[in-house]
């Protein structure tokens, strides 16, 4: 398997710009990273990952047409093979703890297989749980967990996209979780870190919260951009059992209003609210 690396150099601080690019889900990539040169304190590099040549550029041209006028940067293409790929992606992604869970966004190796630990080994689709919105989501099922008893909770991943939120649930007790994903490659994502972790899902498909119209969820979770988080509210109250919770994560904080506003229209109340750097997540009910 070939893959094609995409490495833009840029001023620190604009890195944040190609990283809410890649968060809104604009671009169709495999992976990515972010590193900070030791010999530069200037620069940050943005390492994006695909599988063909086409998609890479149709997803520079996306990235130029943001920052052509704003930052000042430059690029290099490499063609890798999938070893080097998994080398160069998985070296900067470090293992964290969420209450007593490890995540490790690796594979398993000698040094490296802990049976109690949550390993995301397949990385295709969006959610390693290093970046803000998907650690401040797990960060809020594990505090709703305090509080619940998860193991006899009806859950809903909405956007699953690596699984990782719902196999967190499955670490954490909850044994009945819908994962959906409007992504086929999520799907199948959810799926594949499933099986490396002997978790086994039973209704992971391909879908969205309109899809799910028929049910109804005690815990209900979205990892998804603001705009869209928005625009689904009314779907995902829709699929709320009475007195049922809501974990919304992917808020930008510059669009909080927008969504405190959408929150009052549905007559939905905030119970807590996390925030990391520019991202912010809410426990609603």
């Amino acid at each position: 398997m070939r893959i094609y690396s995409l490495a833009i150099n840029i001023s620190i601080g604009f890195e944040d710009i190609i990283e809410a690019i890649i968060e809104n889900g604009v671009l169709n990539i495999l992976g990515y990273n972010i590193e900070f040169p030791v010999n530069n304190n200037n620069i940050a590099v943005v390492n994006i990952y695909n599988e063909n040549m086409e998609k890479l550029e149709n997803n520079l041209n996306i990235i130029k047409e943001n920052i052509d006028d704003i930052a000042e940067y430059n690029y290099e293409i490499k063609e890798l093979n999938s070893d080097e790929y998994l080398t160069s992606y998985m070296a900067f992604l470090k293992p964290f703890q969420i209450g007593d869970i490890t995540i490790v966004p690796n594979l398993k190796d000698d040094n490296n297989n802990d049976e109690d630990a949550l390993y995301i080994a397949k990385q295709y689709a969006f959610g390693t749980g290093t970046h803000e919105t998907t650690f401040l989501a797990l960060d809020m099922i594990n505090e709703y967990s305090k509080n619940n008893n998860i193991s006899s909770k009806v859950i809903a991943d909405i956007g699953c996209g690596s699984g990782i939120l719902s196999l967190f649930c499955c670490k954490l007790g909850a044994n009945n979780i819908t994962s959906v994903d409007i992504d086929n490659d999520a799907v199948n994502c959810t799926l594949d870190n499933a099986k490396y972790n002997n978790i086994k899902l039973n209704n992971v498909f391909l879908g969205s919260a309109d899809s799910l119209h028929n049910s109804q969820y005690d815990l209900v979770i979205a990892n998804i951009e603001t705009d869209i988080l928005i625009d689904i509210l009314p779907n995902l109250k829709r699929i709320l059992k009475e007195n049922g919770h809501l974990i919304l994560s992917g808020i930008l904080a510059e669009k909080e209003s927008f969504m405190d506003e959408a929150i009052k229209q549905n007559n939905l109340t905030i119970l807590e609210r996390k925030q990391k750097n520019d991202w912010i997540s809410l426990l609603l009910r």
